[in-house]
């Protein structure tokens, strides 16, 4: 489609997003890449000589966020070695735009080189941000690319290389200590970056965010809320594959209306903290789901996760009592997440797409609904993919919102999204700077 110097839509039922009250038969001018003016039909004409397309009885609403994903790996010539340029990225990013999705937010790849060229390609796609390659101890995690060091001075100087080759923001894993990642925190804010973490086996929750970690990648409470002898109870299980990274077995006695919880969540949020449940991920291993792709999914996007696939689960060693015991994990992680954005946590919607063999776009949809069956209002979840991770990111002064000056990302929709998320696939177009990515 030929971008007008300016376009007009015109009739929509517009969710400008944050706080902002719905607007029935709404103006939306987009000049170039920008929201020129947002407001009532009532309110303005719409300027002659203008590109006018009619979303009459449709919605508009943010351009969605992708909030934890792993897809550099996808534009790594490691991974996908003689396919070109962009290697399996194209389908993987095509996906993500064929569901409404923006922006994604790149929580860890292998290597600098696929990060900074999804940063700067020129495609039809989402945008990109992205913290390279993760940061972590020893014996760290299976995949690759990961940068693991116990020398603190070692971990400043990851943030230093990360930070000149242009990373976003700087993730830490599991297995990272706490004397690095105290200095990895401050090297990161010296430098004008937040961090986030995947923390919860050496380090807790509640110790990293003492240390001031600014986001908190999947819900990895749980040891912080047990008695000794509940926890003398775990340690005494045997370790199953992946526990280091994905066990949820505290829940088992961890109450998430209990004191401890709101002891922790009352950190969270006086600390200012993001957590992004990936709650996809969780209901995934802990119902021991099988995969079912949509039938429509483009080929060589499973191709392409092919090259990323363990070929097992993430609870692949899971006992018939283990997988008993997961609903009433997920069942209680699930009231966790509605907890803490009641206590003012802000909550980040991502599906950590490709784990778990989780596909991209319509798995961040599936991460919506979960986080309202949970018990968040439908307004909260949206924000969670719009505003929230833009705020992280800190792009809050021109994204996540359609309002004047904004970058024009939105998405436009076919039914209302407030009465059912799930009409947040409906989608008929979606736009990224004001340039069509999909529809007609």
């Amino acid at each position: 489609m030929t971008q007008a110097p300016i376009t007009a839509f015109v009739g929509a039922t517009l969710w400008a997003g944050g706080q902002r009250q719905v607007i029935e038969d709404s103006l939306v001018l987009v000049e170039g890449e920008k929201f020129l003016w947002v407001g009532r039909q009532a309110d303005r004409a719409v300027p002659e000589g203008v590109a006018v397309v009619d979303v009459s009885g449709k919605w508009i609403i943010p351009g969605l966020v992708e909030g934890h994903c792993h897809v550099s790996g996808f534009a790594s010539a490691a991974y996908h070695p003689g396919l070109g340029k962009y290697a399996a990225a194209p389908g993987v990013m095509e996906e993500f735009a064929r569901y409404g999705i923006t922006t994604v937010r790149d929580t860890g790849g292998p290597d600098i080189e696929s990060m900074q060229l999804l940063q700067s390609h020129d495609q039809p796609w989402p945008r990109f941000f992205g913290s390279g390659p993760n940061l972590d101890g020893h014996p760290g995690g299976p995949w690759k690319g990961i940068w693991k060091t116990e020398d603190p001075a070692e971990g400043v100087e990851y943030v230093r290389l990360e930070h000149e080759a242009g990373a976003n923001f700087i993730k830490i894993y599991a297995w990272m200590s706490a004397e690095v990642m105290q200095e990895v925190v401050d090297e990161a804010h010296r430098r004008g970056l937040r961090v986030a973490g995947h923390v919860g086996w050496r380090v807790t929750v509640e110790e990293a965010v003492k240390m001031g970690v600014d986001a908190f990648e999947h819900v990895r409470v749980g040891r912080e809320l047990l008695t000794k002898e509940q926890l003398d109870q775990i340690d005494a299980m045997p370790l199953r594959y992946h526990d280091e990274l994905a066990s949820s077995i505290p829940w088992r006695w961890a109450d998430p209306d209990g004191p401890e919880s709101t002891r922790v969540l009352e950190l969270l949020a006086e600390h200012g903290v993001f957590i992004t449940p990936t709650l996809v991920v969780h209901e995934r291993v802990l119902h021991a789901t099988e995969v079912i792709s949509p039938e429509d999914e483009d080929e060589n996007v499973s191709e392409a996760f092919a090259a990323h696939d363990d070929g097992a689960g993430l609870s692949r060693d899971y006992s018939a009592e283990d997988i008993a015991f997961g609903r009433l994990e997920f069942e209680r992680i699930s009231r966790f997440v509605a907890r803490a954005s009641e206590t003012g946590v802000t909550i980040i919607a991502g599906s950590d797409t490709p784990s778990a063999s989780i596909r991209p776009g319509l798995s961040l949809h599936e991460e919506l609904e979960l986080l309202v069956a949970a018990g968040m209002s439908t307004v909260e979840v949206l924000r969670a993919a719009t505003c929230a991770p833009a705020a992280f990111l800190g792009q809050s002064h021109q994204q996540g919102l359609v309002a004047n000056g904004y970058l024009a990302d939105f998405v436009v929709l076919d039914a209302d999204p407030m009465s059912d998320i799930k009409n947040t696939t409906a989608i008929a177009s979606s736009w990224r700077s004001g340039a069509q990515l999909t529809g007609s």
